[in-house]
């Protein structure tokens, strides 16, 4: 594909891509706060969170599909981002591409089935023998080997795919440093689960759907526009290259050095003297 050929596609889709984003994010809000409804409170306690499942279970899997919606829209938007890198970076191998999305699709169904097998435990542990803590410990432990790997190839793909999409974005210039080390972060808590990991992957679809929507504040960079690996430009760059180019705008007089002095030096007329009356 030529760049003229890839700046088209990249326009074409642009709008799709920002949609994608914004329906991600909106999608995570209410999957998390349903499923924190569903379990009600009870995720250290396998017993409780077994009761509270089959309890809930509407809300439950609610949150699990509206996930999966969630996930399928994060592999459109890793899928445009990480073309535009391969573009612009045509050194690194081609299949990069697929872990933006198959890793999501892996893991929004890897949820999915998960889920769907926790119903049945839930089920079956209320439905017959004992409630205990030991049992549903056990019932839990003895879930889907299938989920479960799904699950882990998912998680893996995904992970790669933001940090390594994300890191060279900024070397082609698609990001700021600032949304590319977050994009990383978010790859990074997706094999380590530390700290808000939703809520920082929320604030970077925002973002990322406001850059592909073309309403980034000050504009985006010029690798955006040329198709070229360009670093995107600091504030401080930006300020001096809208100063030169003022400076460049401003008009020019052909006047002399010493003319232009008369110019801007103030005549003065001279006064008349009044007749004296004798």
């Amino acid at each position: 594909m030529s760049t003229r050929e890839q700046l088209d596609w990249e326009a074409r889709w642009a709008k799709p891509a920002a949609a994608a984003a914004f329906a991600a994010a909106l999608l995570l809000i209410p999957a998390t706060v349903l499923r924190q409804i569903a379990l009600d409170g009870a995720a250290d306690d396998d017993r409780k969170v077994l009761t509270a499942i089959d309890a809930n279970a509407g809300s439950f899997l609610a949150s699990s599909v509206l996930q999966l919606l969630s996930f399928v829209a994060i592999a459109g938007v890793l899928y445009y981002l990480g073309r535009a890198v391969l573009a612009r970076r045509p050194e690194l191998p081609g299949a990069l591409i697929w872990l933006g999305l198959i890793g999501p699709l892996l893991l929004g169904l890897a949820g999915v089935l998960s889920d769907l097998d926790r119903l049945d435990i839930a089920d079956r542990f209320l439905s017959s023998g004992p409630e205990t803590a030991a049992r549903a410990e056990d019932l839990l432990e003895d879930r889907s080997v299938l989920s479960t790997s799904i699950g882990a190839a998912g998680t893996f793909a995904l992970a790669i795919a933001f940090v390594l999409f994300s890191i060279n974005a900024i070397r082609v210039g698609l990001l700021t440093r600032f949304m590319g080390v977050i994009g990383a972060i978010v790859g990074v808590l997706y094999i380590i689960p530390l700290g808000p990991g939703p809520v920082i992957l929320l604030f970077w679809l925002l973002a990322i759907g406001v850059l592909f929507s073309g309403r980034w504040p000050g504009g985006r960079g010029p690798a955006w526009e040329t198709g070229e690996a360009i670093e995107w430009p600091s504030g401080r760059v930006g300020a001096a290259t809208e100063e030169g180019a003022a400076d460049d705008e401003a008009p020019a007089t052909d006047l002399p050095a010493s003319d232009a002095d008369d110019a801007t030096t103030p005549t003065r007329t001279p006064r008349k003297r009044k007749k004296k009356r004798r």
